[in-house]
């Protein structure tokens, strides 16, 4: 589209209420002149830097549901070239990707010797490729229908996030499924990326005041055999 530099005018003469009025004519001179194409540029970004975008479920930090938008971490939007994400961005980011089942779009949230630990297995996951494998293994193996929902997240820390959050079916609560987790976040070749995480998921199994017990127990045989520590 080009812009010309040429001013257009009009004119318009409104009729006098009163012959005496000494507002018997007015007469409206309106000049428009384009923008220079330099200054006018903001307002006509490239179709090609506009960034993707998911929708995802996602709440306040009052724990109301609302709708929020997901975009595509690979991707910039426009006029934003150096903008960099927040820590809270990224995990939400990271979320949504996981809740499109789209892997691939949150791997450049995750950094190349990231430690993720899902305290349901015994060992963590390190790496960004054996994190993205585990992930899609868990996308695999269930529904777009099951999908994360944030409770609250923390959003003042630049290097820190915590998330309070659970699962739902459809849209109704699943059984055992709230959980935590703890991220940390680095700058990296000027992207904030994850290097760490750890997900604490609600057991199925809930041992309750059996739990003490046991904790009292294992304290008294430490207490009793101190070289029972190097087993811990």
């Amino acid at each position: 589209m080009s812009i010309t530099t040429s001013t257009w005018s009009f004119f318009n003469s409104v009729p006098p209420l009163l012959s005496s009025s000494p507002y018997s004519s007015i007469k409206i001179v309106t000049s428009l002149t384009p923008l220079n194409p330099v200054d006018a540029s903001f307002a006509l970004p490239e179709l090609g830097s506009k960034r993707r975008r998911r929708k995802w479920r996602a709440t306040d930090g009052s724990g109301e549901k609302q709708s929020g938008a997901v975009a595509s971490p690979a991707t910039k939007s426009f006029g934003d070239d150096n903008a960099v994400d927040s820590a809270s961005a990224v995990v939400r980011n990271f979320y949504g990707g996981i809740n499109a089942h789209d892997v691939d779009s949150v791997q450049y949230l995750i950094a190349e010797n990231c430690v993720y630990e899902d305290l349901v297995f015994p060992q963590p996951f390190v790496g960004r490729k054996e994190i993205l494998e585990f992930f899609k293994k868990f996308t695999n193996s269930t529904s777009k229908d099951l999908q994360f929902v944030i409770d609250d997240l923390s959003t003042e820390d630049s290097s820190s996030v915590g998330v309070i959050w659970h699962l739902e079916w459809k849209g109704k609560a699943f059984p055992f499924s709230k959980g935590c987790s703890f991220y940390r976040l680095e700058m990296i070749n000027g992207r904030r990326q994850i290097t760490y995480g750890r997900d604490c998921v609600e057991p199925a199994i809930k041992p309750g005041d059996a739990t003490l017990t046991a904790i009292r127990s294992v304290t008294w045989l430490l207490q009793q055999f101190p070289q029972l520590a190097k087993w811990l």
